[in-house]
């Protein structure tokens, strides 16, 4: 469960996630207060009683391994709120962590087992869900079946924009933090053994690799960077246009408008040369490519007793940890570089009707519940109350006497960056009461991208993107685990890139972003 409770952290880190908002002062910073919460629940749907329910269905990630023992209840009551609100009914259709991406790839190919709703976190960035095909566009439907959606957005319109390509949107992102920072986590007595004092922020990796070395000659036996094949540094400094790949980069997102190549670009030689001296400090756990643990989960099962990774709100962060004992003991966290407000950051995570849905009418009525409901979007997000929570004197929430986590309460709970609208959702007692106001205060201080609503369409490069990524598979992970000679094979890695056509990528971005740019 501590695993579970750290990885959920990771991404969350509220969850700390992701944003944008529209009033910039001449800094680049945002000066409005992000509160994006419901103006208007969903009214009941006038439609022939007579008439069928259409069956939306809808991915749910099985974090467990097996469905939760109490996601049929969730079910049935949100589909009592459904069947009036939206006309229609869901069907959770359970994918495991483990195998995600393969089981997702199956039910977005067509057949009468496709998903009709799909929430795109871990699986795919919303610019290759337009391109392969898996997503519609929603303008139509929208205008016409999610009026509540379009109230929620219309002061974060730049928000709302991270989910078109070429114009058209195709993904909805969630109500949550849309700001993110890179962070580094270690357990506290550990830091204070060394007799040395962790800032609260630092500027950059250079910075951090001096600490961990002291912390390493403290602790000879122990360990600090979280060696895996599960990426343990996502690079939340630049805009990376929300690709994963990182093929093209903005890496000053507050000034620039130039797209370059990440992986001959001077942050990612940088990086490695972190590496190079983390691997001589015997800084990353043994055997990295056998390790495919969360960041986070590394952290909580000793495998290292420090992990870099992103967070959304660092004060909140520490404090669930604490009250959770997640890591076996308090930690402290430092922030490197600054918070930014990026594409990549604010559709993190998305909401998309499937291009196999068969009523988008309803799939949307249906999102547009799930994001002005109170009720509806806090059974989604937390379950139901004396089955999966109680409410403590605070109005916060608890489990039920007798239930110690989240897996024994039988639902997903604490997942909420995830869910449609968060916001609208109690908090639960081992979080900041304040937890939700830390994350607009983020998401409306923030730098922003210059992209901030661009995603690039990947769609004429489809062939260059499908062999680019292959080089990464083949090169990315030995690299940054430094399995290899850092020396020797990033070169060869970097031509590699170039003859899989990184260089046409990079062009056919600029050029869009360039026209997002002029018709701004």
């Amino acid at each position: 469960m501590k695993r579970f409770i750290s990885f959920l952290l990771v991404c969350l880190l509220v969850f700390s996630l992701a944003a944008c908002s529209n009033g910039e002062t001449s800094s680049g910073k945002t000066s409005s207060t992000a509160n994006p919460e419901s103006k208007a629940n969903s009214e009941p749907v006038n439609l022939p009683e007579d008439e069928e329910y259409p069956v939306i269905r809808i991915n749910e990630t099985a974090f467990y391994g097996t469905p939760p023992a109490n996601g049929d209840k969730i079910q049935e009551a949100l589909n009592v709120i459904l069947r009036e609100k939206a006309h229609a009914e869901i069907e959770f259709v359970y994918v495991q962590m483990s195998d995600l991406k393969t089981q997702l790839n199956l039910l977005l190919t067509g057949g009468d087992d496709s998903l009709d709703l799909l929430s795109s976190f871990w699986y795919a960035g919303v610019g290759e869900l337009a391109s392969t095909g898996q997503v519609m566009a929603i303008d139509d439907v929208l205008a016409s079946s999610g009026q509540g959606i379009q109230e929620i957005f219309e002061p974060y319109s730049e928000v709302l924009d991270c989910g078109r390509v070429n114009g058209k949107l195709y993904g909805i992102p969630s109500v949550c933090a849309w700001t993110c920072e890179n962070c580094y986590l270690v357990m506290e007595d550990i830091v204070e053994g060394a007799g040395i004092e962790f800032p609260e922020k630092i500027a950059n990796l250079d910075e951090l690799t001096p600490l961990l070395i002291k912390l390493k000659e403290a602790n000879p036996d122990k360990y600090f960077i979280a060696g895996s094949t599960s990426p343990y540094w996502i690079p939340k400094t630049i805009d990376y246009l929300g690709d994963a790949n990182y093929f093209g980069v903005i890496l000053d997102p507050e000034n620039s408008t130039k797209i370059e190549n990440y992986y001959e670009s001077e942050y990612f030689l940088n990086f490695l040369e972190n590496v190079k001296i983390w691997k001589e400090n015997d800084l990353i756990s043994p055997d990295p490519m056998s390790n495919d643990t969360a960041v986070l989960g590394n952290l909580s099962s000793k495998i290292t007793y420090g992990v870099t990774g992103y967070d959304y709100n660092l004060k909140n962060t520490i404090y669930e940890a604490e009250k959770q004992n997640s890591y076996d003991g308090p930690i402290l966290g430092t922030q490197i570089g600054e918070k930014y407000l990026t594409s990549a950051n604010a559709s993190t995570y998305m909401w998309h009707i499937t291009s196999f849905c068969k009523d988008p009418e309803a799939a949307m009525r249906v999102l547009n519940v799930l994001y002005t409901d109170p009720e509806a979007a806090n059974i989604l997000m937390n379950g139901l109350e004396g089955v999966s929570y109680v409410i403590d004197e605070n109005g916060q929430l608890e489990y039920p006497e007798g239930v110690t986590n989240h897996q024994e309460a039988g639902w997903f709970a604490m997942y909420n960056a995830a869910r449609p609208n968060g916001f609208l959702c109690p908090t639960w007692n081992y979080s900041r009461p304040d937890s939700y106001d830390l994350l607009k205060e983020d998401n409306a201080t923030a730098i922003k991208s210059t992209a901030l609503g661009f995603t690039p369409d990947l769609s004429p490069v489809a062939d260059q993107y499908a062999a680019c990524a292959n080089v990464i598979a083949q090169y990315y992970a030995p690299l940054v685990n430094a399995v290899v000679d850092i020396d020797e094979t990033l070169p060869v890695f970097q031509q590699a890139l170039r003859d899989a056509g990184i260089e046409d990528i990079i062009a056919e971005e600029q050029s869009q972003f360039d026209k997002w740019l002029a018709a701004k």
